[in-house]
């Protein structure tokens, strides 16, 4: 499937599965599918064209292509992150990441999760709301991070280029903005 034929959430869908894998490009320009090493000192995100061009996305670099899929539809919808909260001064580049970033949307009436970065559920989830769908998903990654509070919060662009603490520190300046 092309971009131009994409008309519906399952046309994104199926783009995603047929042009992008879990994966990105560090900073020198390796590429890391399905692994995680080094993440923390040298993720940057990545453009949309770049994404595609390299058929890599991690979970922050999907919902921006997802993003730019709706608008291309004119579908309403919002990107979320859940993490554990970091302070913008955290600075242990050997720590795992625990960061999800998701995409809701309004369709028919209704509201829905697209994901495709977390293998575990790709799919179309349907949920009573915008609010149980926030509330369904920080559960989860709160149980699947031993318990450990991850807020979860709106964001609006991927502004190409960010390391991973310059992307958590974007969240968090959105935290303190709502608070």
């Amino acid at each position: 499937m092309e971009i131009k034929e994409i008309m519906t959430p399952k046309d994104i869908l199926i783009f995603m599965q047929e042009h992008i894998h879990y994966g990105w490009v560090d900073i020198d320009g390796k590429k890391h599918l399905d692994e995680m090493k080094g993440f923390r000192r040298k993720y940057v995100t990545r453009t949309v064209q770049e994404c595609l061009y390299y058929g890599l996305g991690t979970c922050i670099d999907q919902v921006a292509i997802m993003n730019e899929l709706f608008n291309q539809i004119h579908i309403p919808h919002k990107m979320f992150c859940c993490r554990i909260y970091e302070p913008d001064d955290y600075g242990n580049l050997e720590e795992d990441e625990h960061m999800h970033c998701f995409l809701l949307y309004q369709y028919q009436g209704k509201t829905f999760q697209l994901e495709h970065p977390n293998q575990n559920r790709v799919g179309i989830h349907e949920y009573e709301s915008e609010e149980a769908a926030v509330q369904f998903l920080t559960d989860y990654y709160v149980k699947i991070r031993g318990g450990q509070a991850s807020p979860t919060t709106e964001f609006y662009e991927v502004e190409p280029g960010l390391t991973f603490q310059q992307f958590n520190n974007y969240i968090n300046s959105l935290d303190k903005r709502n608070a």
